[in-house]
């Protein structure tokens, strides 16, 4: 199959290198505001699964490698790697079934649609933080999302996939067909072997109130905030949501050049407005005294919530982000982050120390294998190129500082760029499984690793 006969059997559309308008279309496939300098050869637009298929059977006739691309938001610019790019962004169906409590998903569809389009029936799902990521590569990569403690990372509630393979063939896998390449898509990112078409999800009953508070510090807090806080959520229900963002005050405090404040952020997803009250009241019954503001018990429903996030992760910017889990103390590693982020070189970066209720829903067996009490992330966020590499020092650094007590990194938000990276996406088990499955499925190497030989190394 050459290029023409792949365009003349698409619905949707092919651009190859040369076309004028490539360069714009390939910056456009990522969200980052830092574009790689990578150039697929071509570009596939899908229209429909059978796109996928035909987009697959032409690399396997070239010799051609591909990288899936849902909405373009990792960071690290990884659906430009492949010599094809598949887009399945218009891929957006979403099918509720109320009476089995089940969704059809379009590798497409947003946070942010499929949230709103629940609620209206009365169902919630653990949806991404960003209102604008399509569950796309949020599903494949693992999926931590909103209320994952009580309803479990987001691909264990993944009950099917439509998936095009490497040889171009549409399967759909569940439990109990093809049941290993479900166990995959559970997790395996980046590593993955083919391109998921569709998702079918078990839904949860809505929470009836989503209830929110911050309370607000001052560096100076940090040891207190951090002692308390594991204190406080030792028996902390699993439908309580607790993090620590570091970050530069808000415009309007007109807070001196460098200034910084630690903001304490719990929300509750509860059956009623009582018991999401009660949970906060009980969280913060002994919480520091010091806090330099206080916000109680706000009604944050998921649009809020997607207010809320959004205005701390701009389009436009310039972007590197890195994850890691730990079973370290709660204290100790946000006392490394607030004293790295005194060292930022942008004011607009920030970091994020979130602890997991003891009592939150543990992972099941699936390719996503590394989780820890504790999830830190640190965003950073600049304007000019010219300060690349300022600030892509800067995150190793601060990351750096912590990883002698990772138990693993989350591959939706991790450096991979980094070659030397001794922390690990998967557990020495599943790198294996993933390997032998991508031997018999894509014998070819069409999906080539994406995540680089730091996928497969142990944790430190």
């Amino acid at each position: 199959m050459n290029i023409q006969e792949l365009k003349r059997g698409l619905r949707g559309a092919a651009i190859e290198i040369f076309d004028p308008a490539s360069r714009q279309i390939c910056d456009d496939l990522v969200w980052n505001g830092r574009k790689p300098q990578l150039r697929p050869r071509y570009v596939v637009r899908a229209a429909e699964a059978a796109d996928v298929a035909r987009a697959m059977a032409f690399a396997a006739a070239n010799g051609l490698s591909v990288s899936p691309r849902g909405g373009g938001h990792n960071f690290t610019g990884i659906a430009l790697k492949g010599e094809v790019v598949v887009d399945v962004s218009a891929l957006d169906h979403l099918q509720i079934d109320v009476r089995a409590g089940t969704a059809l998903v379009g590798p497409g569809v947003t946070n942010e649609r499929l949230a709103a389009a629940l609620a209206r029936h009365g169902f919630a799902f653990p949806v991404g933080h960003c209102a604008t990521v399509p569950v796309s590569g949020y599903l494949l990569g693992g999926g931590v999302g909103w209320n994952a403690g009580e309803w479990g990372i987001a691909c264990f509630s993944v009950v099917g996939v439509d998936v095009v393979l490497a040889d171009g063939r549409l399967v759909h896998a569940d439990d109990e067909h093809h049941p290993d390449i479900l166990w995959a898509a559970r997790g395996a990112g980046p590593e993955f072997f083919g391109v998921v078409t569709g998702y079918k999800v078990r839904l949860f009953e809505a929470p009836k109130a989503i209830l929110s508070s911050v309370h607000v510090y001052a560096p100076g807090d940090a040891a207190g905030v951090g002692e308390w806080a594991e204190r406080a959520m030792r028996h902390a229900p699993a439908n309580l949501e607790f993090t620590v963002k570091v970050s530069a005050p808000p415009p309007e405090a007109n807070a001196p050049e460098g200034a910084f404040v630690l903001a304490v952020i719990a929300t509750a997803f509860a059956a009623s407005e009582a018991e999401a009250r009660a949970i906060l009241d009980r969280l913060f019954a002994d919480a520091p005294a010091t806090a330099m503001e206080r916000m109680d018990a706000m009604p944050t429903p998921f649009d809020v919530l997607y207010q809320l996030t959004s205005v701390s992760t701009p389009e436009g910017k310039r972007y590197a982000v890195d994850t890691l889990w730990s079973d370290a103390s709660f204290a100790r590693i946000l006392a490394s982050m607030v004293a790295d982020y005194a060292r930022r070189p942008s004011p607009h970066s920030f970091a994020l120390v979130a602890l997991r209720s003891p009592n939150a829903k543990a992972p099941g067996d699936a390719a996503f294998s590394r989780i820890g009490e504790v999830f830190a992330s640190v965003y950073t966020i600049w304007d000019r190129e010219a300060d690349d590499a300022a600030n892509m020092s800067w995150l190793r650094r601060t990351m750096g500082a912590i990883e002698p007590v990772a138990t693993g990194t989350y591959v939706g938000e991790s450096d991979l760029e980094r070659a030397d990276r001794p922390v690990s996406i998967h557990s020495p088990a599943v790198v294996a499984r993933l390997a032998a499955l991508c031997r018999l499925h894509d014998p070819h190497g069409r999906f080539r690793s994406l995540t680089g030989p730091a996928a497969a190394r142990p944790a430190a």
